[in-house]
């Protein structure tokens, strides 16, 4: 039975992430998604974060309209499934979903690189 309740379109798109583990230790990951929807994604990755973990996530999601510029949406979500599909296969997957949309943020990456320019020349 399918419990999804949002749309999840097919995008390969780089995904970073983060998770605190025992002892207040960071660790990250990346890797590509298989598919995203509004409130989540599926990361495909061979750095895998425990189930039901609260990660950071940023994905950069390729411009739409053709033209220059990417989108990076980043958050926090939380890890609801892990599938390891054989033990030969070094890449492995994990779905992660975010129950506050606010959590969510999107950034123009060109603007964001041509604020970091403008500030850094402002520095100077």
């Amino acid at each position: 039975m399918d419990l999804r309740k949002e749309i999840r379109y097919r995008l390969d798109a780089p995904a970073v992430f983060s998770w605190e583990g025992a002892r207040h230790r960071r660790f990250q990951g990346e890797g590509i998604t298989r598919d995203i929807s509004v409130q989540g994604a599926f990361i495909l990755t061979a750095t895998m974060p425990p189930p039901d973990s609260a990660i950071q996530v940023d994905l950069l999601l390729p411009s739409l309209t053709g033209m220059k510029g990417m989108m990076r949406i980043t958050g926090k979500a939380r890890v609801i499934r892990v599938e390891r599909p054989s033990p030969d296969t070094w890449i492995h997957g994990f779905a992660v979903v975010t129950d506050d949309l606010h959590q969510w943020g999107m950034v123009n990456v060109q603007a964001e690189s041509e604020m970091e320019i403008h500030a850094e020349a402002r520095a100077h």
